[in-house]
């Protein structure tokens, strides 16, 4: 392989890792979405719940401790930088919807990034096709 060709085929192989990692990013950020609708499920269901009420509340992926429902109408919600504020839950929900818009618009960018990288491997594929026939 001469030099050139062998540029090329780098210069392909870091386009094509490029592409993986941005692919990874979009997947993260569908999980992410997926589980911030789950949390507005949640708050929905929270809204019927009684006061009073035992419930199971997740520590973690698959622990529960016992607790009970003391009080429906406020939630205490961290806002960042340490800070937390109190928030009724429809502006909770509120706070996640523009989450979940922030994802989506996020999701736009990198797909276009993606879609600018995936061009650039294409044109690379042509010239190291014409470039290996000339070889």
């Amino acid at each position: 392989m001469n030099k050139e060709i062998q540029e090329k085929y780098m210069e392909y192989q870091m386009v094509a890792e490029q592409i993986q990692e941005l692919q990874k990013q979009i997947q993260a950020l569908s999980e992410k979405q997926t589980e911030v609708l789950s949390v507005i499920e949640s708050l929905d269901e929270l809204k019927n719940t009684k006061e009073g009420k035992d419930i199971l509340f997740p520590i973690s992926s698959g622990i529960f401790a016992k607790a009970k429902i003391q009080n429906t109408e406020d939630l205490l919600v961290n806002v960042g930088g340490n800070v937390v504020v109190s928030k009724d839950i429809e502006g909770a929900k509120k706070l996640l919807q523009e989450n979940i818009e922030d994802i989506k618009q996020t999701q736009v960018t990198i797909t276009a990034q993606t879609e600018k990288f995936a061009e650039k491997a294409q044109a690379l594929e042509k010239e190291l096709e014409t470039a290996s026939k000339n070889v």
